[in-house]
């Protein structure tokens, strides 16, 4: 089979497409209002679909900021002054969402980022349900510490926790495909 060089051109692009698109994951960038305080930064999985373990996690950097002070969770790509565990099935992906399901009341699920070690009760990123992480408050609910100080909010239902933004390499080799494929029309209408 003779492949033209158009047929070889759009190959290659779909190929360099889904290369970039494979070798990134999924990058998730946070920004919640917790209490008085905030959550902000990103979550890179490893790309997955569906139910997320810690092993899916491949890294973070989180910024807590409790109302009067702030600390930064980092992952270990991003400098590794903090741990994950999780417990349960409660953390899930879309392709251009992180969702968590607050709506088992009855089953302890938790997924917890803290520094410096998980228990150390020291700055922290919880979301749970059924006080899986904490005991304190009791109930589905999205909580922080940052210096000591706990700001949380009760939960409810399916809730999206952060969302994505395609990579620039992405989106560089979407803006090449496109004006790859203008110039073609371009060039096809020409010879009309």
């Amino acid at each position: 089979m003779r492949v033209s060089s158009r047929m070889f051109v759009r190959l290659l692009m779909l190929a360099l497409l889904g290369t970039a698109l494979a070798s990134a994951g999924s990058v998730y960038n946070i920004n919640n209002a917790v209490g008085a305080g905030s959550i902000w930064g990103t979550i890179q999985t490893d790309g997955t679909i569906g139910t997320l373990g810690t092993a899916n996690i491949l890294d973070w950097n989180l910024l807590l900021n409790n109302g009067s002070s702030t600390f930064d969770l980092l992952g270990p790509l991003s400098g590794n002054n903090s741990q994950l565990d999780a417990f349960g099935n409660d953390l899930s992906a879309t392709p251009t969402e992180l969702l968590f399901d607050f709506t088992d009341l009855s089953v302890s699920g938790f997924y917890l980022f803290q520094n410096p070690t998980i228990g150390s009760g020291m700055n922290y990123f919880c979301m749970e349900t059924y006080s899986g992480c904490t005991g304190s408050p009791a109930g589905e609910s999205l909580l922080i510490s940052a210096g000591g100080s706990n700001q949380y909010t009760a939960m409810s239902g399916i809730v999206v926790i952060a969302s994505t933004v395609p990579e620039p390499a992405t989106l560089g080799l979407l803006g090449f495909g496109a004006v790859i494929l203008i110039a073609r029309r371009k060039n096809q209408r020409g010879r009309s």
